[in-house]
Parts: C-alpha cells; sequence; structure tokens
C-alpha cells in the first residue's frame, strides 16, 4: 500500500511522467505503421490504395486506428491540464495558438500540395465534400502547385487535421479545464468496477451520434467523431486531477487489456453497426487502460534518448505523411509480397522523418517554431536518428 501511495504522490507532482512519454512514442510509431497498412486495407478514405486489399491488413489497421487515436486524445488532455496548472488561461490559449496552429497553416501549404497531387494522380479526391473516386490527374506537379495553393477544393490538411480538433477541442474545453487545474489533485483509489465505467460512456456516445464510422476528419461531416475525441481528451483531463484513477488502472491492466482484446473481436464479427460501435468504445477504453496502466509499471529511465523520442513525437508526425505516400507510389508496382512493401514503406518513413527531425527541424529555431516546438534547449547528446528504434 505504501508503494502505491508512493506511485499516487509521484503522478501528482511536477516530475517528468517518462512513462508518458513512452506511450506517445509508440503510438507515433504505431500511426505510420497504420498509414502504411491504410494502402492495402479494405477503407477506401486514403491518399492512395493497392488494387488488391489484403485482409489483415485491414484487420492491423482497423484495430491501430481505434486503439491509437484515443489514446492521443487522452495524452493531450493530461498535458493540458498539467500545462494549465503552471499558468493562467490566457497563458495558456497563448501556448495553444503558438504550438498548434503554425504547423498547421505550415504543414498545409507545404505538404498538403504533395499529398493532394498524390491523391488525385491515382484518382481519389477527399475534402469538405467527403471522398470520390475522380479520373485520374495527368499534369507535372509544377503545373499542379499554383493551383493547390489558390483553389479551395484542393487545399488538404490531410493528417494535420488533429493539430485543428485539438487546438478547437482545448478552447471548448478551457473551462473544464481551469476548474479542475485549480482542483488539488485526488489521491484516493476508485473501487475497481469504477475504471471501467469510461467504456460505457464512449460506446453510448459514438451509438448514439453514428461515430467512428466512416472517418474522414473534415470538421464538416465529422461532429459526432468530434465529440468523440472531445471526450477523450475531457478523460485525460480527468486523469491528471485524479492520480489514484490513473494508479486503479495500473492494478486493473490485464483485465483492461483482456476487455481491448475481446472487444476487439466484436469489432471484426459486427463491424459497421450498433453493436460494432459498442464494441469500438470498449476496445478504446481497453486500450487507454491497459496502455496507461502497463507504462506506468513499466516507467522507463529517463535519457537522453527517450527525451530526444519524445520531442521528435510531433514534429515526426506532422512530416510523415508525404514520406510515406511518396515511398507507397514507388514501391507499389514493384513485384514483391505485399507485406515486404508495407515494412519498406512504415521503415522507410520511420527514418526519413526522424532525420528531417534531426538535421531540418531540431537545430533551427525558426523551423522548430513552425513546428509547434519551443525553442532550443541546452544541447544534450542524442543517438543516431536513423538508428533509433521508432
Amino acid at each position: 500500500m505504501t508503494g502505491t501511495l508512493k506511485s499516487v504522490q509521484s503522478a501528482g507532482s511536477g516530475a517528468r511522467r517518462t512513462d508518458l512519454d513512452g506511450v506517445r512514442i509508440l503510438i507515433c510509431a504505431a500511426i505510420i505503421l497504420a498509414h502504411a497498412l491504410l494502402i492495402f486495407a479494405a477503407e477506401p478514405r486514403y491518399h492512395l490504395k493497392s488494387e488488391q486489399p489484403l485482409v489483415l491488413a485491414s484487420v492491423l489497421y482497423e484495430f491501430m486506428r481505434i486503439t491509437t487515436l484515443p489514446v492521443f486524445f487522452v495524452l493531450a488532455g493530461w498535458s493540458a491540464l498539467t500545462s494549465l496548472r503552471g499558468r493562467g488561461a490566457g497563458r495558456f490559449v497563448r501556448e495553444r495558438v503558438t504550438r498548434l496552429l503554425p504547423p498547421l497553416v505550415a504543414g498545409t501549404l507545404l505538404f498538403g500540395p504533395v499529398i493532394k497531387y498524390i491523391e488525385l494522380s491515382h484518382g481519389r479526391d477527399m475534402g469538405l465534400h467527403g471522398f470520390r473516386l475522380v479520373d485520374a490527374l495527368h499534369i507535372a506537379f509544377l503545373d499542379f502547385l499554383p493551383g493547390s495553393l489558390t483553389k479551395v477544393k484542393l487545399v488538404s490538411w490531410s493528417h494535420l487535421w488533429f493539430l485543428a480538433y485539438l487546438f478547437l477541442i482545448s478552447l471548448l474545453l478551457l473551462p473544464l479545464l481551469v476548474r479542475l487545474a485549480r482542483r488539488v489533485p485526488v489521491a484516493a483509489l476508485p473501487a475497481a468496477p469504477v475504471v471501467y465505467l469510461p467504456a460505457f460512456v464512449m460506446a453510448a456516445l459514438l451509438v448514439a451520434f453514428d461515430g467512428y464510422w466512416p472517418f474522414l476528419p473534415n470538421l464538416v461531416t465529422d461532429k459526432s467523431n468530434l465529440g468523440y475525441f472531445t471526450l477523450c481528451f475531457a478523460v485525460g483531463a480527468g486523469l491528471a486531477a485524479w492520480p489514484g484513477f490513473e494508479m486503479r488502472l495500473r492494478i486493473e491492466a490485464p483485465c483492461l487489456l483482456a476487455l481491448m482484446l475481446l472487444a476487439f473481436a466484436g469489432v471484426v464479427l459486427c463491424g459497421e453497426s450498433a453493436a460494432g460501435r459498442v464494441f469500438v468504445g470498449f476496445t478504446a477504453w481497453g486500450a487507454i487502460g491497459a496502455g496507461l496502466g502497463f507504462a506506468a509499471r513499466v516507467r522507463p529511465a529517463a535519457s537522453p534518448t527517450l527525451a530526444y523520442l519524445s520531442e521528435a513525437t510531433l514534429p515526426v508526425y506532422i512530416v510523415h505523411h508525404v514520406p510515406l505516400l511518396l515511398l507507397g507510389a514507388a514501391v507499389l508496382p514493384l513485384a514483391i509480397p505485399a507485406w515486404i512493401k508495407i515494412a519498406l514503406i512504415a521503415s522507410g518513413t520511420s527514418v526519413i522523418s526522424l532525420a528531417a527531425f534531426h538535421w531540418l527541424i531540431r537545430p533551427w529555431r525558426s523551423v522548430r517554431l513552425l513546428m509547434g516546438m519551443g525553442a532550443p534547449k541546452a544541447a544534450m547528446p542524442v543517438p543516431n536518428p536513423t538508428g533509433a528504434p521508432a
């Protein structure tokens, strides 16, 4: 019991949460793999698709989408409340503006035209109108580029929707965040059944508003999923306000892992239906609880490598989609097994994105600000990014 109380106090303190850093790194790597799988999955709404979908790739992609995105928003909610404790609401909003809007705008202008060109060149079109198949584009990129920056229908934020949603959610929940930030963190452990209640809330929201399917995050036709991610963000803020709840997740981690696996089997069996949405909610909460619980059990030691990779997560996420799609377009025609293609795309994207972070983003103050990073900190030894395990 003494060890548990110390863990609660540590969770509620200002100490660096290396366990959450580890989760961020794993989720970032998983999203890169998920996008590589999506090229070969049955889900049609993507910039680049293989002609022959793979069943296993479809299942694995679905699992990763259900589990990674909610965890990302939960971590964002936790970080937002922790950040707000050390500053006023006005300073918090300014920090949200400087950290989220520059990479959203810069990423849309720099990477959006390339992504849209690849998308249209493969006969696909995604935007405010939804998704549709179109005649493939057959012009050079430099001829396409001027129009892509002046015509609204050709502007694409692609995966950067996450930044827009996160910014909007941060503003919508600001009154709640301020209220929670003023409260003393609750160290009391809840009863075991209490930690399973969020699964029912998440499932109920998805069923009531037909969430999760279809998934095209453009704000206009995706209000149900905006609500779902808002709930995930609020859950993360709640965890930061109630460290005792986090400790109960640590205790219940094996059961939450079993819930995730069993619920995902339900997703596979039921598909796009009310029952399927219930299982999506249960799977997501199982992933959140098990992920945070097991991470707290392991809690990696602070190290330059962990700090480096944790700092890299946001810029790597921002830049990864262009190399991933370029690699995908290059390897799709090759006469090699699909799983080798997926491995090449995912590993190549990771190496290129980390290299871009290391040499093109991290050392330069102006580029750091465009990528949502703060000013450079004191130099520390870092690993060779091409050998990093992310």
